[in-house]
């Protein structure tokens, strides 16, 4: 490049950027950004997160394909390997160029505090790219992290009041009538019912709780004002505003979503999820809370895989405060005997007898739902009676094995 070209790019470089700092400076946000990145360089823009769901996108007419490109660019397999690592991607200066069977792109990180929190790119049909283009590939993404690091210092200030409220009620700091301008300060739904959730990882070995709360910020932003959260010491604390028709469902659903994204991105740890009843006050959150937690312990100790709701928790309710106690495993031993102590059918036959009472005893029922042939149920079953000596008609054994069975599932992990 001749010296006249590279000082007429250097004058066009200065005045991109201050027509898009102009453009941050007026607060027009992302959108207008990538507008603007558009006019100037006549190519298709798209703004990207950090895990590629896409800020902004403005198309061009001769990208026939876009839905089928914008739907291409969000898998991290067609991301350039320089840029596979954030906390590495700041190094990289200069716009990528990539090319593929029906489009290229120029596509540059969108940095802040050296790690890339987005992705800006320019997408042509051909991949004839002129140094200009460049120019605005790179200018565009530095004012687009300032458009990001706003948007960012809102969120946390947001989430901080949101976080905070929740803190409020459960501490019980604060009345009914400054819980409720607080929620509307906070765009949180001021009409009940209310539940509240909480949340944590299982094991000694989990992710971070940084992890969890990305996991649920991403989902309360789904809600449109219906769920606050908050992180507190090693869980997470949210409040939903539920319909009263509906009762706790829809929490559950919510949570079922969260407790999914966990697994998916985090396959080898566990999450805990429990929900309490609906309040009709903010200031009776703390009611809520404590039954959430109490069927989130629940969960710590069964782990079935699913959101405890505290009302659906039965006689767990009775026995779970008795665990820490010794007499919930003493009882269980007394009572299963010989059942545990069978190392070659214990699983097997102390299931058996789950599902027996499971199914309320009936026979044929139970062989479908264990997969078994009748006979091979019966041969079990009095097994069970002679290793036990129990009378499987007899409602008070039935009732005693019931609540044994319970305590032993309650208990096993500790004793285990």
């Amino acid at each position: 490049m001749d010296k006249s070209n590279e000082v007429a790019l250097w004058t066009d470089q200065i005045e991109i950027y201050q027509r898009l700092a102009r453009l941050s400076a007026d607060d027009l946000g992302i959108e207008q950004l990538a507008r603007a990145l558009a006019q100037f360089s006549r190519h298709a823009v798209l703004i990207q997160d950090k895990r590629l769901q896409y800020l902004a996108q403005v198309p061009i007419g001769e990208l026939t394909n876009w839905a089928d490109i914008l739907d291409a660019l969000q898998l991290s397999a067609y991301l350039p390997p320089e840029l596979h690592d954030r906390k590495q991607a700041h190094l990289v200066q200069e716009p990528i160029t990539q090319v593929f069977e029906t489009c290229a792109r120029l596509v540059m990180p969108i940095v802040t505090r050296n790690v890339a929190r987005g992705y800006l790119s320019l997408i042509s049909k051909n991949s004839k790219f002129t140094a200009r283009d460049r120019v605005i590939a790179a200018q565009g993404a530095l004012v687009a992290a300032m458009e990001m690091a706003k948007v960012k210092a809102v969120s946390v200030a947001e989430k901080k009041l949101r976080g905070d409220l929740i803190q409020a009620v459960l501490a019980q700091a604060i009345t009914e009538a400054d819980a409720m301008g607080w929620a509307e300060r906070a765009d949180f739904r001021k009409t009940g019912p209310f539940v509240l959730l909480t949340m944590q990882w299982l094991g000694r070995e989990t992710p971070s709780l940084r992890r969890l709360e990305t996991i649920v910020s991403s989902q309360v932003k789904r809600q449109r004002g219906r769920v606050l959260s908050s992180a507190r010491e090693n869980e997470i604390v949210a409040l939903y505003a539920v319909n009263a028709e509906r009762g706790t469902s829809e929490a559950e659903q919510w949570a079922a979503t969260i407790l999914q994204l966990a697994q998916t991105e985090f396959p080898r740890a566990q999450l805990a999820i429990g929900i309490g009843q609906p309040i009709a006050r903010l200031c009776d959150a703390r009611v809520s809370y404590r039954q959430a937690a109490q069927a989130m312990n629940l969960e710590g100790r069964l782990r079935h895989n699913q959101p405890q709701v505290f009302a659906n928790l039965g006689v767990y309710r009775l026995l779970l405060p008795l665990a820490e106690t010794g007499e919930l495993r003493a009882f269980a031993n007394q009572v299963l005997g010989k059942l545990l102590y069978q190392e070659h059918s214990k699983g097997q036959l102390l299931e058996t007898l789950r599902v027996y009472f499971q199914n309320r005893g009936n026979v044929m029922k139970t062989a479908r739902a264990l997969y078994i042939h009748r006979n091979t149920l019966l041969y079990r079953l009095e097994r069970i009676r002679e290793l036990g000596g129990f009378d499987l008609d007899d409602a008070e054994t039935r009732l005693r094995l019931q609540l044994a069975l319970r305590a032993d599932e309650l208990t096993r992990v500790e004793s285990e």
